[in-house]
């Protein structure tokens, strides 16, 4: 919502600075940046998600046992992960392990479980 806005606003901006004849250059350039910036992230996750280590725990997840006891049956997994080790896997930035965090929602709660995935580059 706030990208959303954030272009509408410099899309705005733009109307006002055309007429008189200001340099819209940087209104320009921002909406760009703004738009890769959606790009990167958003070819990011599906990258991850597409991944089988990805994919393998999430399926940890949903048979792990203390985990279903205090949310209840799951119900679903966040779609955006978070912490800082995401982008780094998802764009084969290091090798090793990469920590980040998913959402659970479970019939009783909601909770934040971390999970660390471990990836290694191909040699060179």
């Amino acid at each position: 919502m706030i990208a959303t806005g954030l272009i509408g606003f410099f899309i705005d901006l733009k109307k006002i600075l055309a007429p008189r004849e200001k340099n819209i250059f940087v209104i320009r350039v921002l909406i760009g940046i703004i738009i890769v910036a959606f790009g990167i992230a958003g070819g990011a996750i599906i990258l991850l998600h597409t991944s089988k280590t990805y994919q393998d725990a999430i399926e940890n997840i949903k048979i792990n046992e203390p985990l279903k006891s205090e949310t209840g049956n799951i119900r679903g997994i966040g779609l955006f992960p978070s912490g800082p080790g995401f982008l780094d896997f998802a764009l084969n930035v290091n090798n090793g392990p990469a920590t980040f965090i998913i959402t659970v929602r479970g019939s009783r709660a909601i909770k934040d479980v971390e999970i660390t995935l471990y990836r290694s580059l191909p040699a060179q």
